[in-house]
């Protein structure tokens, strides 16, 4: 009996080691200085991803965290979007921006939408404005009533993608072939089956590509010739 104790507290110790973690900080609205609460991922443990590079394993609500929204005026962001600084007239422009969200019912998805909307308003770089899609695809996967708004956000997710290869902004041409494995991805969840295969043999035929791609790009393939949207992977 004494040996079963033992081994359920090593159990519950690794459990507990890998578990993921975050720390409270409140930062203050920069349109109206609302407060708004962030869990900031202080450790947590990966054990792979999903074919849509979606983190697995103890993460616990690491996705959720990582954006949220000002309950008064719906801006949104990263906790670091939070601490910039905007002149009256650039509040002004944004509020009169985020008007638009005032009737929709906020949630985790929505935040991530608002998210990547502002930042396209704010004419960010397209891979972060795609990056806030991509999460709120992440948080809509498992949700059957999100399916629709999964798909919309999955759809500006590559959009956005392309246009940051479209404009240079990856440094390491080796991710190239990586963004376009992702733009392939998404394409196949969203039954865009042509424009997968197209992405995929992308991917496989750039000369930079990682070695993961040759078995994961074809493998993705397969079920894009066999018309499987399966988002579940």
């Amino acid at each position: 009996m004494k040996k079963i104790y033992y081994v359920f507290l090593f159990v519950l110790a690794i459990n507990t080691i890998n578990a993921h973690t975050c720390e409270n900080e409140t930062v203050n609205c920069p349109l109206d200085n609302a407060k708004v609460d962030f869990c900031v991922t202080m450790s947590m443990t990966t054990f792979g991803s999903l074919k849509d590079f979606q983190q697995q394993g103890a993460i616990g609500s690491y996705y959720e965290e990582l954006i949220n929204s000002c309950p008064k005026c719906h801006f949104s962001g990263y906790i670091d979007d939070f601490k910039v600084k905007y002149t009256e007239e650039e509040k002004t422009k944004l509020k009169q921006f985020l008007q638009q969200y005032d009737k929709i019912k906020t949630s985790d998805i929505t935040e991530c939408q608002i998210a990547g909307d502002l930042k396209d308003f704010l004419s960010k770089p397209n891979n972060e404005i795609a990056h806030c899609y991509l999460i709120g695809s992440y948080l809509a996967k498992d949700k059957p009533k999100f399916l629709d708004l999964r798909k919309e956000l999955q759809v500006k997710t590559k959009t956005f993608l392309i246009l940051s290869i479209e404009k240079n902004e990856y440094e390491d041409k080796s991710s190239i072939a990586n963004i376009n494995y992702l733009i392939g991805e998404l394409n196949r969840r969203t039954a865009n089956f042509d424009d997968a295969v197209k992405f995929y043999d992308l991917a496989l035929n750039d000369p930079n590509r990682q070695k993961w791609i040759d078995e994961v790009a074809k493998m993705q393939k397969d079920l894009a010739l066999k018309k499987d949207d399966n988002n579940t992977i």
